[in-house]
């Protein structure tokens, strides 16, 4: 079954489970805020990287406009289906490729202060169940490590991460298991053709 959490609702999950105060809105400029939106790209793409799940990774052109947020100017919807925005770059007008600016996101929109659209390669799940439970339990851990690294409570923290690796490990389980049971290489008619007896 397919998660219901967005980002802002596994920050507070997390937050409340610390004895931390909510997140009102997204960029309410708390200290918990910028801590947890600078650390959640990292832990989602590390995960993402490490536990072999089956995703792709694809480009999108964006280009309609929306008035930004986080201190940006401009705001683009990213594709329903995308799990995680991994980069974000513009044409130079030569062919080549900017992308060093900052640029931010939730998990709608990508915000960038760049208002002729832009370009942005994603992590897109084949499987629609991607976002499982206990993917986002790890998730959530792994900001409650966060926070209690912040708060230097380091034994509480390295428990914590313990705990989600926990739920990683079941999440992985999961997806490897949801995979289909085909080989990984199949011989082509050129090669047995080549090589072949015959």
């Amino acid at each position: 079954m397919a998660h219901n959490f967005s980002m802002l609702d596994l920050m507070n999950a997390a937050l409340m489970t610390e004895g931390f105060e909510e997140i009102v809105a997204a960029d309410d400029g708390s200290d918990e805020w910028r801590l947890l939106s600078r650390n959640w790209p990292l832990i989602v793409e590390a995960e993402l990287e490490d536990g072999m799940y089956s995703f792709s990774r694809k480009e999108a052109v964006l280009l309609s406009r929306q008035p930004g947020l986080f201190g940006f100017a401009d705001a683009y919807i990213v594709p329903a289906n995308a799990l995680h925005v991994r980069r974000v770059w513009v044409a130079d007008g030569r062919g080549g490729r900017v992308s060093d600016f900052p640029w931010g996101q939730d998990n709608t929109r990508v915000f960038v202060d760049w208002a002729d659209g832009v370009v942005i390669e994603y992590l897109e799940a084949a499987d629609p169940s991607f976002w499982t439970a206990n993917f986002s339990r790890g998730v959530q851990a792994r900001l409650q490590a966060v926070l209690l690294n912040f708060r230097e409570e380091k034994s509480a923290a390295l428990e914590m991460d313990k705990q989600a690796e926990i739920y990683f490990q079941r999440a992985r389980t999961k997806s490897s298991k949801s995979r289909s049971a085909t080989e990984q290489y199949k011989e082509s008619a050129y090669r047995r053709a080549r090589f072949g007896r015959g």
